[in-house]
């Protein structure tokens, strides 16, 4: 088992027996797990809120890497660095060398952004960066495919991707017209990661999709919901 803080441990032993990492929990145990307060992490959004965010953010690059975060629960530094050769097959493939943990993570993709990936793949070439479309920055015919090496989300320097700091102003901007506050570039992984475990998705499945490598630091990112919470006073 996973090393744990000595608030979880307690936790996991007091299960009636249930295997907290490969069992399905009750939002009752989960919302133990989570933090009630945000303690200065970024703030969890709710369905509506994310929905409202992807349609608001720019189309292009800057909506994609929002869908993409949002549904693979990905870091945006992961998303970033994403090659086309790294989508196929119906996974999108996260190697160790652009994870934090240095492991390779596959997470299937959501139909929903299958269908904004198909698209942005047939619009990739033609989108201009500061008036210059990508196939002439990355020397391919116009309207051509993007080949398997290159980003997903190019910079504006020859073989380069988008920088976190150029995404991170345009969804700074965006979050301050939709008036939601608290919220960055890490709220859509926090979300999903948060309604993955209010499902009641194993822990061990949520870390296999996370890249975490222990439930203590995966129990960081959680956040509990006001049912969550009505559930667990309700269980004692």
């Amino acid at each position: 088992m996973p090393k744990t803080t000595t608030w979880v441990q307690p936790l996991l032993q007091c299960t009636n027996g249930h295997n907290l990492l490969g069992d399905r929990l009750g939002t009752s145990t989960i919302c133990l797990l989570m933090k009630v307060n945000r303690s200065g992490q970024a703030q969890i959004l709710d369905d509506v809120q994310l929905d409202q965010l992807a349609a608001a953010m720019p189309a292009g690059p800057h909506r994609i890497a929002c869908l993409l975060t949002r549904y693979t629960a990905c870091r945006i530094s992961e998303c970033l660095a994403l090659r086309w050769g790294y989508i196929a097959n119906g996974v999108v493939v996260f190697p160790g060398s652009i994870t934090k943990s240095g492991k390779t993570r596959e997470v299937d993709i959501h139909p929903r952004l299958s269908c904004a990936l198909d698209q942005w793949r047939t619009e990739w070439s033609d989108y201009r960066l500061n008036g210059k479309p990508i196939h002439e920055r990355v020397d391919i015919a116009p309207g051509a495919l993007p080949g398997a090496d290159h980003f997903l989300f190019p910079g504006l320097g020859f073989a380069t991707h988008m920088k976190r700091q150029s995404y991170d102003r345009v969804l700074r901007r965006t979050l301050q017209e939709l008036a939601i506050k608290g919220a960055s570039s890490h709220s859509m992984r926090r979300s999903s990661l948060t309604k993955l475990a209010d499902a009641g998705t194993p822990l061990r499945h949520i870390m296999e999709v996370s890249g975490h490598q222990s439930l203590d630091v995966l129990s960081r990112y959680l956040g509990c919901t006001p049912k969550q919470r009505r559930a667990a006073i309700n269980a004692l």
